[in-house]
């Protein structure tokens, strides 16, 4: 079992391509939630913004660093994904503060995504 940390899911996160069969659970957690699955074991960052995995470091109290990469989650594999609760526009890059102001506006939240079969 492997566990990524994210900030956004897609379907092409799932291993094969396409997806066919997949099973995914997805359930909101609360940042102690997120705080207690990190501190489980070794983890693999798949955050892609360096303003964001520095947040996501200072919330969770663990090293997030900035990893843009593709991933591939197969059964029992899980991903904390950070998510923005606002579409940005296009090509807009947030800073620390910003994606700080909007986590502490409720504008931003966790979520634990499980491959389950």
């Amino acid at each position: 079992m492997k566990t990524f940390v994210c900030n956004a899911f897609s379907v092409n996160m799932l291993s094969p391509l396409p997806p066919t069969g997949r099973t995914i659970k997805v359930r909101p957690i609360t940042l102690e939630e997120a705080q207690s699955l990190l501190r489980e074991g070794e983890y693999y960052s798949a955050v892609g913004h360096a303003g964001t995995a520095e947040i996501m470091s200072a919330l969770l109290g663990v090293q997030i660093v900035p990893n843009r990469v593709s991933i591939s989650m197969g059964p029992g594999d899980r991903a904390l994904i950070f998510q923005l609760g606002i579409r940005l526009q296009e090509g807009q890059v947030l800073s620390k503060e910003e994606v700080e102001s909007l986590y502490q506006q409720g504008l931003a939240s966790f979520a634990i995504v499980e491959v389950v079969e």
